[in-house]
């Protein structure tokens, strides 16, 4: 029987915000509730958008909260040669074709096929590469909402034009790799599991099973994120942003603000199967702070 291993996998683009922490808590009471391990994982493959000082903030600013790695923290940037190899077997099953087209040349939503032409021909330098789904499924059992069925997503990108390896490949590698079993993330994320899946399939390798919880939006009905410039926690406080997810959790006879994180960690798992897991997989898709 395998090991429950699940993850959290921040970019290192800034600081935590209380939306990340949320997600945070939540993987690591779903893995402790499974009596598993629970990793991390440090997205930095974006050298203009990534660096050292925030891998290092975040990785401080989870200490802080009680959120500790059960195992040695990995860098993606580390991974480039698997990654490299993943897309070779890719290629070998000419699902691959070079993508010349700019992002303002195309309509939002699925890409169109404009490049369909150059299926399974050598690929292009300097041109994105984008990957047959003519046998994509789009059906998901989501551990937390049950049955989903998602948008198809079209011939999505594996690796960017600037040379760059897009999120699904890296990610369903890095699962495999790092044996990663469950992986419990924001519902926006959702319509990113049948193509991680895929690309798993195509690979020969087993895909976890994925869970999705509602996303934290501010009072413009924003996602929380570094994107939309979403406040910072301060990680001398662990206890004031444990206290304000309690809130949205709606949860009872929670510890007091003042309380070390370890007490928070100790509350939560407490009620991780009647409260915490319940507001996991409410109909609700977002959480409003």
């Amino acid at each position: 029987m395998n090991v429950y291993r699940g993850r959290f996998a921040p970019s290192a683009t800034g600081s935590l915000h209380l939306g990340s922490i949320f997600a945070a808590l939540l993987s690591f009471l779903h893995a402790k509730q499974q009596h598993g391990q629970w990793l991390v994982r440090i997205d930095d493959l974006d050298e203009t958008r990534c660096s050292k000082s925030h891998s290092d903030e975040i990785l401080h600013c989870l200490s802080a909260f009680g959120l500790e790695s059960d195992g040695a923290v990995v860098y993606q940037s580390t991974r480039l040669t698997d990654y490299e190899d993943a897309l070779k077997t890719l290629e070998r099953q000419r699902i691959l074709y070079s993508c010349t087209c700019t992002r303002k040349s195309l309509p939002k939503g699925p890409y169109i096929g404009n490049c369909i032409h150059r299926l399974g021909k050598p690929l292009l330098k300097d041109a994105a590469i984008r990957i047959s789904t003519t046998k994509l499924s789009t059906n998901v059992y989501d551990l937390l909402l049950g049955p989903q069925m998602t948008e198809r997503p079209g011939d999505f990108i594996v690796k960017r034009r600037d040379g760059l390896f897009a999120y699904q490949l890296a990610c369903a590698v890095d699962e495999h790799i790092d044996s990663i079993t469950d992986v419990i993330r924001g519902v926006d994320l959702l319509e990113s599991t049948p193509m991680q899946c895929f690309i798993s399939e195509r690979l020969g390798l087993v895909s976890p099973n994925y869970g999705h919880f509602p996303i934290l939006v501010g009072s413009d009905g924003v996602k929380l994120s570094k994107q939309t410039f979403a406040s910072p926690v301060d990680r001398r406080f662990p206890s004031k942003a444990y206290s304000k997810l309690a809130k949205l959790l709606s949860l009872k006879d929670t510890p007091s603000d003042m309380d070390p994180a370890s007490t928070w960690l100790t509350f939560f798992q407490s009620v991780t199967t009647p409260a915490a897991t319940n507001v996991m997989a409410g109909v609700a898709r977002t959480l409003s702070v």
